[in-house]
């Protein structure tokens, strides 16, 4: 093992409860149906590669989805609830540490925008990792392989020489075998699944 990809909504912190906020933060200003939009395309997106970060937009976008919308309020409000009611899970700091320390590298990847931002909201400065990506910037939604791979190729390692660490067998899991790579669930025990 020369790297270890982190997935991060579910498995640096418990996301348990967030949908419910932001569905409520929503339902406040009368946006709930943006929501549900952002929802579904998100899911009918899944899987599917593309060639460049505009390309993704580009589709996801021209679904109803406002791109004023999700970078000017959706995003932000996920931050702004991840900085009040979440936090890294316990044991992820030393991990993290421990493989550095080790000399093996750290990434972290997520399926949204705002990585570096809410990486900061739950108590993980982003310097601890050697890469931050977003899939959008990467290739494609897990459990598209090119998110997973585009980090192996900027860390300067090989897909077999990098594990994956997420909360989602569907889409962590699937898109790491896919890749090449190997693959540990982390689940809410809130144990170290290194």
């Amino acid at each position: 093992m020369k790297a270890v990809i982190f997935d991060l909504d579910g498995t640096l912190y418990a996301r348990t409860g967030l949908i419910p906020r932001l569905i409520f933060k929503e339902l406040m200003r009368g946006r709930l149906g943006m929501l549900a939009r952002e929802r579904k395309l998100r899911n009918a997106l899944r899987g599917k590669a593309f060639p460049t970060e505009e390309a993704f937009y580009d589709a996801f976008f021209s679904g109803g989805v406002s791109r004023d919308w999700y970078f000017g309020s959706y995003m932000p409000d996920t931050v702004r609830i991840l900085k009040k009611h979440y936090h890294i899970r316990p044991w992820v700091k030393d991990a993290v540490f421990d493989l550095r320390r080790r000399g093996i590298k750290v990434a972290v990847l997520s399926d949204y925008g705002f990585v570096n931002e809410k990486l900061q909201a739950i108590g993980f400065d982003p310097s601890w990792a050697d890469l931050v990506v977003d899939a959008p910037k990467a290739g494609g939604l897990k459990p598209c392989k090119a998110p997973f791979l585009f980090i192996a190729d900027a860390l300067g390692v090989e897909p077999s020489e990098c594990v994956v660490v997420g909360d989602r067998p569907d889409t962590d899991g699937a898109g790491s075998i896919l890749a090449g790579m190997d693959f540990r669930r982390a689940g809410n025990d809130n144990k170290n699944p290194l």
